[in-house]
């Protein structure tokens, strides 16, 4: 029978005679990384087991010294390299990719906020979240990112806009995100802003209404939408009327300067 199948008794209890796994064992096992502990284990086990017939000369274990404190340089180095790699990312546009609870790899992409270290560790926080260097996927340009992300108008449009048959005219915008993002917008007809009772938005829709055309000459206009992030985004020549008849009387026009007071508000 096999040793392996037996087991001593004492007392009446079965002894378990099975090898313990340490703890330093485990963090070592599985690894081709050798850090300093372990490498300082293994020259004390070296010195306390050497063959007393030929010792090692006092030349080995200095060099050996030499080699565990040159480990113990290049660990550190790294390490502070880490960190002012780090540091450097502070306010740095940056995606990360990480690992959720359930093992789905996602990228998240945000500010740097600040640098945390802890425990010998050194991580940076995006959006609440602390991430590692191993997990930096990029690091945007503050423009490139801005650009990437601000409001634009979703597609060019060409309205016709008829006196005699006045209809409200609509198009659709992407009003951004993260720091980009924009909350309202305003148009203008060169340097006349239109009041907002007039063209508004509503969701991602933008509404202009067919009253304040009535206002203006026959002609072609091109609408400048300029958007309330931080950096005013003005978006030019993507939406475009074309005005005629827009006052079914013709006497009318001949005699009077169109009243767009209260319709548009001068810059």
């Amino acid at each position: 029978m096999s040793d392996s199948l037996v087991a001593p008794v004492m007392n009446g209890q079965v002894q378990d005679t099975s090898t313990k796994t340490t703890t330093a064992e485990v963090e070592t096992r599985g690894t081709s990384n050798l850090g300093k502990d372990a490498f300082l284990q293994l020259l004390v086990a070296e010195m306390q087991n050497q063959d007393p017939l030929e010792p090692s000369s006092n030349t080995e274990w200095i060099s050996q010294l030499a080699t565990f404190s040159q480990l113990e340089e290049m660990q550190t180095l790294t390490h502070t390299t880490e960190a002012s790699q780090m540091f450097s990312l502070i306010g740095k546009q940056v995606t990360v990719k990480s690992t959720d609870a359930k093992g789905d790899v996602f990228l998240k992409s945000g500010t740097v906020d600040f640098v945390s270290t802890s425990g010998g560790e050194t991580k940076f926080s995006v959006k609440g979240s602390l991430y590692s260097i191993n997990e930096l996927y990029s690091v945007s340009d503050d423009t490139y990112y801005y650009e990437s992300h601000q409001p634009s108008v979703v597609k060019e449009v060409e309205f016709s806009f008829n006196g005699d048959d006045p209809r409200d005219m609509t198009f659709e915008v992407d009003l951004g995100d993260d720091i980009a993002e924009a909350h309202d917008v305003a148009l203008m007809i060169g340097k006349t802003v239109l009041a907002p009772q007039y063209a508004y938005l509503t969701g991602n829709t933008v509404t202009i209404k067919s009253e304040i055309m009535q206002q203006f000459e026959p002609g072609i206009y091109n609408i400048d939408v300029v958007f309330d992030d931080k950096n005013y985004t003005t978006v030019y020549d993507a939406v475009k009327i074309y005005a005629y008849n827009t006052h079914p009387s013709a006497e009318t026009a001949e005699e009077t300067e169109p009243d767009i007071s209260g319709i548009t508000e001068d810059i």
